[in-house]
């Protein structure tokens, strides 16, 4: 019986897990002021995801995929406005908990032995521990979709924001060689 309820707390343990939810980290400060030059990147939003176990929530140990990547990088000013190359793309690993783990397999060796000395019968046992065999994870290749660029064009003389994955670049001034600017 006890046996059972362990195995129905394991179970609910690894069903008893969150949702799979995708997070996005930026590589640049927020709210602080920053400078970049002429092809430099302005912007660079990383996604990624939990891994997901055997019963579709996420891996209890909190680790994560990518699922994808967004870059912005200042090209320059023509004619009043600047210029910014928006790039985006797609990952799907297919990686799981399942396919990400490798295997661990203990080894031992147990060694018995009996006999008689004289008229006396003996036994005895002897455990060894040797090293574990590792079996590797295979996780799928990981297939990356390239969502292609679009140039932004911000007209300095009215807007000098715009907005990208959620995140607003204000720009506070730009010239042909150095952009000014905050995220928020």
């Amino acid at each position: 019986m006890k046996r059972i309820l362990n195995s129905f707390g394991a179970l609910a343990l690894l069903t008893g897990c969150a949702s799979v939810q995708e997070t996005v980290n930026l590589s640049q400060a927020v709210n602080t002021r920053l400078t970049a030059g002429v092809g430099d990147t302005v912007l660079r939003i990383a996604k990624e995801k939990n891994l997901p176990n055997a019963f579709g929530r996420a891996d209890i140990f909190g680790r994560k995929t990518s699922t994808g990547m967004t870059t912005v990088q200042y090209l320059g000013v023509q004619d009043g406005k600047a210029w910014f190359k928006r790039h985006s793309l797609f990952v799907e690993t297919g990686a799981t908990t399942m396919n990400s783990t490798p295997l661990i397999v203990p080894n031992s060796a147990t060694t018995r032995t009996t006999g008689m000395i004289g008229a006396m019968p003996y036994s005895g046992t002897s455990t060894t521990s040797l090293p574990p065999t590792i079996i590797p994870a295979h996780p799928p290749q990981p297939q990356a979709m390239d969502d292609g660029s679009l140039l932004i064009a911000v007209d300095l003389g009215q807007q000098k924001q715009f907005t990208v994955e959620g995140r607003t670049i204000t720009i506070e001034s730009a010239d042909a060689s150095r952009l000014v600017y905050m995220i928020q």
